[in-house]
C-alpha cells in the first residue's frame, strides 16, 4: 500500500501564467524622449486602414444606481452627444468628482495594421493625435519616395517619438525606407485574413478576421469605412536600408 504523503492540492501546477498583452498600441504608451518603429501592412481598401470615432461611455450602476466607467464605443462618423456618452472628471479636486452637464468629447482614431520592430509581431496601430494622423497623412503622399508592394505591404518604417509630458507634448514621425523581408511577407500571407480592422465598429475583435455567411461568403455587404489616405503601388524607390525588419 502507498501512503499520499502530500495533500493533492500541492500536486497541482499552481504555476501563475501571464498572457501576452493584446496587440494594440497608442502613441500614449511612449514616455518622454522614447519612440518606436512600424512598417505599414495592408491599407484601407483591404479592411487594414480606418479612420472612426471613439467616445468613453457610462452605464448605471444595477446596485447602487451610481454611474460608472463602461468601456469605449467606437462608430465610423462622429457619434453626437450619445445618451451614454461618459461625463469629464474634475481632476483639481483629490476625490476626483464627475462633472455633471459636461462630458468627455469623442475623438478622432486612425487604426492601421503594422509590425512592430521591438515586439517582432503584427500590432493594430491606435492613434487619436491628430498630429501624428497628419504626419502619416503627408508621408503616404510621398508616393514617389515611400512605396508598397504588390502584396500591401511598405517599402519603409515609420518611427513615432515622443517628447514633453502633459500639455507640454509632442510627437514626431520619422520615416525610413526598408525593404520588407521575406519573413515579413510571409506572415502577411498566413495573417492578413484573419485580421478587419472594421469589426471595430460592430463591437467585435479585429483579430477575428472579416465576418462571412454560410456559403463562405463577406458577411453585410459593401462596408463603408470611412476615410483614409489609400497608398499607391510603385516601383521605383530610392536607396534602401535592408535591415532585417
Amino acid at each position: 500500500m502507498t501512503l499520499q504523503v502530500l495533500p493533492p492540492e500541492l500536486l497541482a501546477d499552481n504555476k501563475i501564467t501571464t498572457q501576452e498583452p493584446q496587440p494594440y498600441w497608442k502613441p500614449s504608451a511612449l514616455k518622454d524622449g522614447e519612440s518606436e518603429e512600424f512598417r505599414l501592412l495592408g491599407c484601407y481598401e483591404t479592411g487594414h486602414a480606418i479612420t472612426g470615432w471613439q467616445y468613453a461611455s457610462e452605464i448605471q450602476d444595477p446596485k447602487t444606481g451610481d454611474l460608472r466607467f463602461n468601456g469605449y464605443v467606437v462608430t465610423r462618423s462622429h457619434p453626437g452627444s450619445p445618451a451614454d456618452i461618459a461625463r469629464e472628471t474634475d481632476w483639481s479636486k483629490p476625490d476626483r468628482p464627475k462633472i455633471d452637464g459636461s462630458y468627455v468629447k469623442p475623438r478622432r482614431f486612425l487604426a492601421w495594421v503594422a509590425t512592430s520592430a521591438a515586439r517582432g509581431r503584427l500590432e493594430v496601430l491606435f492613434i487619436e493625435q491628430k498630429s501624428i494622423r497628419d504626419q502619416i497623412t503627408e508621408v503616404l503622399q510621398e508616393i514617389e519616395d515611400y512605396t508598397w508592394t504588390d502584396e500591401g505591404l511598405a517599402n519603409f518604417s515609420i518611427k513615432i517619438s515622443r517628447k514633453g509630458t502633459g500639455l507640454e507634448t509632442s510627437y514626431s514621425i520619422l520615416p525610413k525606407v526598408r525593404k520588407v523581408p521575406e519573413k515579413v511577407i510571409k506572415e502577411w500571407k498566413t495573417s492578413r485574413d484573419s485580421i478587419w480592422l472594421p469589426n471595430f465598429f460592430e463591437g467585435k475583435d479585429p483579430f477575428d478576421g472579416r465576418a462571412t455567411d454560410e456559403k463562405g461568403l463577406p458577411a453585410g455587404g459593401q462596408d463603408k469605412r470611412g476615410s483614409v489616405v489609400a497608398p499607391t503601388v510603385a516601383t521605383a524607390a530610392p536607396e534602401q536600408d535592408n535591415t532585417e525588419f
